[in-house]
């Protein structure tokens, strides 16, 4: 369900919740920021997510409610059916972002949203005869936007009461489609916003400390947030599967535990044995190949996976030292249990 349509609320889904309690909410407003797939937010929301900032995407590009009369009633009531949304179900947003065309809309619409404390603008043409929001008000735009040009952001910084800020997004592009280019812009609202967001209250972890939780990142059609304890990871597929390549694909990251945990086990072998090692490089790959051409397997019928293993060891070690570390990676956590027979359980939550 998309908000700005005839619902009366906004759906769920449209969400993008941080993995640990919330830090605080905002609503992201965005009307022709993702000029390569439109109606799609892109990868800002999932990164301020990252930040501990809860995100309500707001696509404004989506048919105007028929109680409406106007384009512009219809985008201010859209923003107001967010933030009511939020209140009710999550909290009190406290952070507004517009991108690119919504930027005016989200200028407007702060006035009439109590609980607002701060207002973004990326990438945005500034408002044409309306006065300026009298909130803190930060202005990212990027020196050579091909869409929005960067005197629209100098202008609605100037019309901008203090507390107000421009940062100049270098070699960001105007949709901000990169990771990368979102994880930066997401640091500098989290910086820029945090004296303005509510008194942060310490919680809890949702999880035990050694579970791992994978949740949609709700940025692209395969993105995954992963959380590790404290570590957040983003697993995806690459492009030419119709993922984004946001982050290394479930097969990387099973060949990137067992590579970790091999190369810290020869380390630990290493100290106790007093061995000179100076460092350990492990390559690793992943493919299918018929079982009667694998001499280890004891399956010689169809189809099976095989794990390409090469470990590089530096240090001024002995041949015999050298042979031996090398037998101490089939020894790691990672590889015994992948060597072994598995037991799943799977339930709904």
């Amino acid at each position: 369900m998309i908000i700005g349509q005839a619902d009366p609320a906004p759906g769920a889904s449209n969400l993008v919740p941080p993995v640990q309690p919330p830090r605080a909410f905002a609503i992201y407003a965005f009307r022709g920021a993702r000029t390569t797939n439109p109606g799609i937010p892109g990868a800002l929301p999932s990164a301020l997510a990252d930040r501990g900032i809860g995100v309500l995407t707001l696509d404004l590009d989506s048919p105007p409610s028929p109680a409406t009369t106007t384009s512009e009633d219809a985008d201010l009531a859209a923003v107001g059916r967010a933030a009511d949304t939020l209140r009710s179900e999550h909290g009190e947003p406290s952070l507004l972002i517009g991108h690119a065309a919504a930027g005016p809309v989200v200028l407007a619409a702060a006035a009439a949203l109590p609980g607002v404390r701060a207002v973004v603008t990326v990438a945005s043409p500034a408002p044409r005869g309306r006065g300026l929001v009298k909130l803190p008000l930060l202005v990212l735009h990027a020196p050579d936007d091909q869409i929005v040009p960067v005197r629209e952001a100098s202008r609605v910084f100037a019309a901008a009461r203090h507390p107000r800020s421009f940062i100049a997004l270098d070699r960001v592009d105007h949709d901000v489609s990169e990771p990368g280019q979102a994880r930066r812009v997401a640091g500098l609202i989290a910086a820029w916003a945090e004296p303005y967001l509510p008194d942060h209250a310490p919680s809890p972890p949702l999880d035990p400390p050694d579970s791992v939780v994978i949740t949609d990142a709700a940025t692209g059609r395969y993105t995954q947030t992963i959380t590790a304890g404290r570590h957040l990871l983003t697993a995806d597929e690459p492009v030419s599967v119709g993922g984004a390549d946001a982050g290394p694909n479930p097969y990387q990251l099973l060949l990137a535990a067992l590579g970790a945990c091999t190369s810290m086990t020869i380390r630990m072998y290493a100290e106790r044995k007093g061995l000179p090692l100076l460092r350990t490089t492990v390559r690793l790959r992943h493919d299918r190949v018929h079982a009667k051409d694998c001499a280890q397997a004891e399956q010689k019928v169809g189809m099976l996976s095989r794990i390409r293993r090469e470990i590089d060891i530096e240090g001024s070690l002995s041949d015999q030292d050298r042979r031996r570390l090398v037998e101490i990676a089939d020894r790691c956590p990672v590889h015994r249990t992948l060597s072994s027979e598995i037991a799943f359980e799977t339930t709904e939550a």
